[in-house]
This record gives structure tokens, C-alpha cells and sequence, in this order.
């Protein structure tokens, strides 16, 4: 059996740009506490790149993620708590 680690994070799609605004998702975090989320716009094109399980009609979600797609994304990942999932 494989172990990887996984991050969550949510998405949306701006309606506008049609950009990904993607949030990454810390179970840590309070959401009123005075520490700021990690935020990133990603271009469609590199978010269905790394993400190519997502289905492109998708407008908004919140998937899990390894580290290597969130580091891909643009996240900083050195100080996050994270979960690691089995995969058989």
C-alpha cells in the first residue's frame, strides 16, 4: 500500500477573468484569528494542467491534492499540518 500526503484546498472560478482563485485550506486555522490564508489566481490552462482529474465545467469545489500539485500550484507548503492518505 502507497502513501502520499494530501493538502485541501477550495476553488472558484472568477466569472470575470476566468481565472481559479484557490485557497489553501489549513483545519488549524481559526477563521477569525489574525493570520492570513494562503490565496494564489492560477490561469486555467496550468490549473486543468496540474489538476487534470478536475472536470473543466467545475465553477467551484474543495478537492484534496499532494504536495507536489499544491507546490505546482504556487503554494508555499513548508509549515502546513499535513494528512497522509493510503492508497491501495
Amino acid at each position: 500500500m502507497e502513501q502520499t500526503t494530501v493538502i485541501e484546498i477550495g476553488y472558484v472560478r472568477d466569472h470575470r477573468t476566468g481565472n481559479f482563485i484557490v485557497t489553501l485550506i489549513d483545519e488549524s486555522f481559526h477563521p477569525n484569528s489574525n493570520r492570513r490564508r494562503q490565496q494564489i489566481v492560477v490561469l486555467p490552462g496550468a490549473f486543468f494542467r496540474i489538476l487534470p482529474k478536475i472536470d473543466r465545467r467545475s465553477i467551484a469545489n474543495a478537492v484534496y491534492v499532494t504536495l507536489e500539485q499544491a507546490v505546482g500550484l504556487g503554494f508555499i507548503v513548508s509549515n502546513i499540518p499535513l494528512t497522509v492518505e493510503a492508497i491501495a
